[in-house]
C-alpha cells in the first residue's frame, strides 16, 4: 500500500522533520479527537460508566495511548513491528481483538483517521505557512500518504459492517473539560525534567520469592513489585487497554498477561509486547538492607 500511494523514504524523513511541530499541537489534536467521539452517541457509549457518566480514568487512558501513538508515528521507522501494532489496533476495534464484546463500526474508524489527517494538516499549516512553504507542502503530503497506509491496515480487520448506521442527535460536550483532560494526558508521558521523589519501604525482599510478585498500595496507587531472574521491577497495576488489574494476571517467565482481555507486557520494564513503545507506568526499585524500597514521584 505504501508503494501504491507513493510513500517514500523522503516522505518518512519529512514526517520526522515535523515531529517537534506535531508535538506542540498534541494536546489540541488529542482533545479535538475525543471531543468529536464524545459528541456522537454510537462512539460516546464506549467512554461511559454504567450510570451514563463519562469514565474519566478510561478516557484519559485512551488519550495517553493516542498521544503516544502519534509520538511514535512522528519518529519514522515504519517497520514490521509498527505495521503489526496498527494491525493489532484494528483487530481491537472488532470482535477479532482481545475483547470480543467490543465492536466499533468501520465507518467511525475511517472517519477518525480522516479527522486526524485534517488535524495534522492544520498543525503544520499553522506552524509553517508563510515561513517555510516548501516544508509545509512536503510534510502535509507525507502525513496524507502515511495515514492512507494506516487506514488500509486498520481496515483489514473488518469484513462487512454489522451495525446499521444511526442518526441520533449529537450530545453536548464540555469542550473545556475534554481539553483539560487531554492536556493532562499528553503531559503525563511527555519528556520532563526530573521530578522530586519520595522513597518508601514497601516489603522485605524475602517476602517476594523468585518469579513472584507482591501488590502494594502507595497513596491510593496500586503497584505490582516483581522479582524475576534476580531483577526487580515495579509496575502500576492498570492495563493500558481498559485499566484492568494487570499485575494480578498470569506471569510466565517475564511475560505478564492482563486477566481481563489478555494484553501482554514485559514484567521487567512494563512494555506492551506487541508495541514496546507503549508501556505501563514504572517505578524505580532498590534493595536496601533486605528492604524493598520504591521511589514514587511526589
Amino acid at each position: 500500500m505504501a508503494d501504491f500511494v507513493g510513500f517514500t523514504a523522503a516522505d518518512e524523513q519529512a514526517i520526522v522533520q515535523s515531529k517537534h511541530l506535531i508535538e506542540k499541537h498534541l494536546p489540541r489534536i488529542v482533545a479535538d479527537f475525543y471531543d468529536h467521539l464524545l459528541r456522537y452517541p454510537p462512539t460516546r457509549r464506549f467512554f461511559l460508566n454504567k450510570d451514563g457518566t463519562i469514565d474519566e480514568p478510561y478516557l484519559q487512558l485512551r488519550m495517553r495511548h493516542n498521544a503516544n501513538f502519534w509520538r511514535r508515528t512522528a519518529e519514522g521507522n515504519y517497520d514490521d513491528e509498527y505495521a503489526g501494532y496498527i494491525s493489532y489496533v484494528g483487530r481491537a476495534h472488532t470482535t477479532h481483538g482481545a475483547d470480543p464484546s467490543i465492536y466499533i463500526p468501520e465507518r467511525y474508524v475511517i472517519g477518525q483517521v480522516g479527522f486526524a489527517q485534517h488535524a495534522m494538516g492544520e498543525a503544520l499549516q499553522h506552524e509553517l505557512h508563510g515561513k517555510d512553504e516548501e516544508l509545509e507542502h512536503r510534510t502535509m503530503e507525507a502525513w496524507d500518504k502515511l495515514l492512507m497506509v494506516v487506514l488500509e491496515i486498520l481496515a483489514r480487520a473488518y469484513g462487512n459492517e454489522r451495525e446499521a448506521e444511526t442518526f441520533d442527535p449529537l450530545v453536548s460536550v464540555d469542550a473545556s473539560y475534554v481539553s483539560a483532560l487531554a492536556h493532562e494526558a499528553v503531559a503525563l508521558d511527555a519528556p520532563r525534567e526530573a521530578q522530586p521523589v519520595k522513597r518508601l519501604t514497601v516489603a522485605r525482599a524475602d517476602d517476594i520469592p523468585e518469579g513472584e510478585r507482591k501488590l502494594v498500595n502507595v497513596d491510593g496507587i496500586s503497584i505490582g513489585v516483581f522479582r524475576i531472574n534476580g531483577e526487580w521491577s515495579a509496575l502500576r497495576n492498570s492495563c493500558l487497554h481498559r485499566g484492568g488489574p494487570v499485575c494480578t494476571g498470569p506471569l510466565i517467565g517475564a511475560v505478564l498477561e492482563c486477566p481481563w482481555h489478555g494484553f501482554q507486557y514485559n514484567a521487567l520494564n512494563g512494555e506492551l509486547i506487541v508495541d514496546p513503545k507503549s508501556k505501563l507506568d514504572t517505578f524505580s526499585v532498590f534493595i536496601e538492607n533486605g528492604d524493598v524500597v520504591l521511589e514514587i514521584p511526589e
